[in-house]
């Protein structure tokens, strides 16, 4: 299976979407790097945008692509296009497999239209993998201990590819839970957001409008909110 054609396939078809004009939410990961691509294509041929990366790393990739990269204004924005680590039928996200899921949750909430691309492995029939939590610094053990305790689930700091601990850009930790399928999403989200110590989570529910499944063969699925 042509994993990669798939992402690409979903990222391409999602750059269409964008017009001119318009101040568009850039997502991380290795589907959103196919639509930073696509989208800088088209302003490289003389389209007009203003951009918002979630992470520092897709801000570079824009900026080198020839995308203006601007900070979050009060306005808001037009679209935002990201990828995700699992999605179910009724449009519920995992994010956070980069460890930039809570400025990706800023920005979509900051959008008018939130479209979601991903490769035909993330869509399941229920939500499914390791859902990441951001905790502060101070006290991040009690914190790890204390969402175990709520949650049911176990949690584990995530490691940097050097062993060391790994930081989000804004410079929390990240502790991912137990890799599980997910039978109540929106009562695991209540449970880690009234943890002390969390400063947010890879679960988005009802934030997506659209999302593009793309396949190997280079077809895609639009599926929308139910």
């Amino acid at each position: 299976m042509d994993v990669e054609a798939a992402r690409r396939a979903a990222g391409a078809a999602a750059v269409p979407l964008v017009e001119d004009g318009m101040r568009v939410g850039l997502g991380t990961g290795t589907t959103a790097h196919w639509f930073i691509v696509g989208l800088a294509e088209r302003v490289r041929a003389g389209l007009t945008i203003r951009a918002v990366a979630t992470s520092q790393a897709s801000a570079a990739l824009a900026a080198a692509s020839g995308i203006v990269v601007d900070e979050l204004s009060a306005d808001g924005l037009d679209i935002a296009v990201d990828g995700a680590d699992s999605v179910d039928p009724a449009l519920r996200l995992i994010k956070g497999k980069g460890g930039a899921m809570v400025r990706e949750k800023i920005v979509a909430a900051s959008a008018a239209r939130f479209v979601v691309i991903v490769d035909d492995t993330k869509s399941h029939a229920r939500l499914h993998g390791r859902v990441p939590v951001e905790v502060i610094p101070f006290g991040r053990a009690r914190t790890v201990r204390q969402l175990a305790a709520r949650t049911g689930l176990g949690f584990t700091l995530r490691e940097a590819a050097d062993g060391g601990l790994f930081r989000t850009d804004n410079g929390n930790a990240i502790a991912d839970s137990d890799d599980v399928d997910i039978d109540d999403p929106e009562g695991l989200a209540t449970a880690i957001e009234t943890t002390p110590g969390c400063a947010g989570h890879g679960l988005f529910l009802g934030m997506a409008g659209l999302v593009i499944v793309g396949h190997p063969d280079g077809t895609v699925d639009r599926l929308t909110a139910r």
